[in-house]
């Protein structure tokens, strides 16, 4: 019989053989691919929410200090070192103290929150619940004065007084043609209500989202005295002040730091200046995504950084009085007499990956630290 051409079953096993470790081998090298890529993308999403977050702490903490006294702004109590009373705080849900230190008479570019924050959480990415898993993080408030505020005109908020005092010679109005402006604006206190009108030839307060709105910082500053008070109404081209705000700095019944200080206001000359508070904390309501979040006077959070769960802070500060300047460094909790010496703050920020990597479960992790000059507060010549 003639043979028909064709494969023994051994050359179709050692074929299909040779099909399967090939096959294993791609596999192999697609899976370790794919793994990799993941990996690679986890780490890429910690540091992008790494700098994101740590832009937006740089970018205000540059700015601490500048436009206001330069050791701080007086708040309000009673003279003679008496404090004020619960001087709340912008904090996370569930932090305590709720308030300023009591013992403060001013406040400083930097309030220092160690350890005021909320617990750091280790997720459990099966039941998504969470344990805790070290100490509190910090949290940290900057102020510094506001000039986005620019009418039509041209005009900023402090540009001007609110007004001239009584006898002053000038001509009525701010008109870029007017060779000596002569505000016209008006302070009056009726009861425990303060209202500040400014001539709206000077500067007009209702200007796109520049404008002066309620819930904002304004620090009336003459001479002699400061008042940090939060606006509660704005109507027109004039502002309120009425007790119950979010602060707890109008009508506090103290005689200094207030506007009690500022009075009789005709024999002062009074600007009006917006100041920004900016606070930084961790936010853990889900304990998957915690967040670093960005929160302006006591307005609603804003996250600047995802999955974010610690946030360290340490500082370095002059020592007054040294010759030559020394200075002491890795503090975490500056004193009341360091604050106004504070000169740099090195700040960390930890983060976890979005996703557990799917080859372990494990979250990766990552972190970013780096050091900032405060400009605004001290300064000497490390050179000299």
């Amino acid at each position: 019989m003639k043979r028909q051409a064709g494969f023994t079953l051994i050359e179709v096993l050692v074929a299909t053989a040779a099909m399967m470790i090939i096959a294993a081998a791609v596999y192999s090298a697609l899976t370790s691919a794919i793994h990799t890529t993941e990996g690679v993308t986890l780490l890429a999403d910690t540091q992008e929410n790494l700098r994101a977050g740590m832009n937006y702490v740089v970018r205000d903490l540059v700015q601490a200090g500048e436009g206001i006294p330069q050791g701080g702004i007086t708040i309000p109590n009673s003279g003679g070192g008496t404090p004020v009373s619960a001087l709340n705080r912008p904090l996370p849900p569930g932090s305590t103290p709720p308030t300023f230190p009591t013992s403060w008479t001013v406040l400083p570019a930097i309030s220092p929150g160690y350890q005021l924050g909320l617990p750091v959480l280790t997720p459990d990415p099966v039941t998504r619940g969470a344990t805790v898993s070290g100490s509190a993080s910090d949290l940290i408030s900057v102020i510094y004065a506001d000039t986005t505020l620019v009418d039509t005109n041209g005009h900023w908020l402090n540009e001007f007084p609110i007004y001239l005092n009584p006898g002053a010679t000038g001509t009525p109005g701010c008109a870029a043609s007017n060779p000596n402006p002569f505000p016209a604006g008006s302070i009056a206190t009726t009861g425990s209500t303060t209202t500040v009108t400014f001539d709206p030839s000077c500067i007009i307060i209702g200007i796109g989202n520049t404008a002066l709105r309620a819930g904002d910082l304004i620090m009336l500053q003459s001479n002699s005295a400061t008042a940090l008070l939060t606006v509660s109404n704005v109507a027109s081209n004039s502002i309120t002040f009425s007790a119950g705000d979010a602060f707890n700095l109008n009508a506090s019944g103290k005689t200094q730091g207030t506007i009690t200080q500022l009075q009789p206001y005709t024999s002062a000359t009074i600007t009006a200046t917006r100041i920004w508070m900016i606070s930084y904390y961790i936010s853990n309501a889900d304990p998957l995504r915690p967040q670093l979040m960005r929160q302006v006077n006591m307005n609603p959070p804003q996250a600047v950084g995802d999955v974010v769960e610690n946030f360290n802070l340490l500082y370095e500060a002059v020592v007054p009085g040294t010759t030559p300047p020394s200075v002491t460094t890795n503090i975490t909790s500056p004193t009341v007499a360091q604050l106004p010496y504070l000169r740099d703050v090195y700040v960390s920020l930890y983060a976890r990956s979005e996703n557990p990597f799917s080859q372990n479960g494990v979250y990766f992790r990552n972190n970013l630290v780096t050091a900032v000059s405060i400009r605004s507060l001290n300064f000497f010549n490390e050179f000299r």
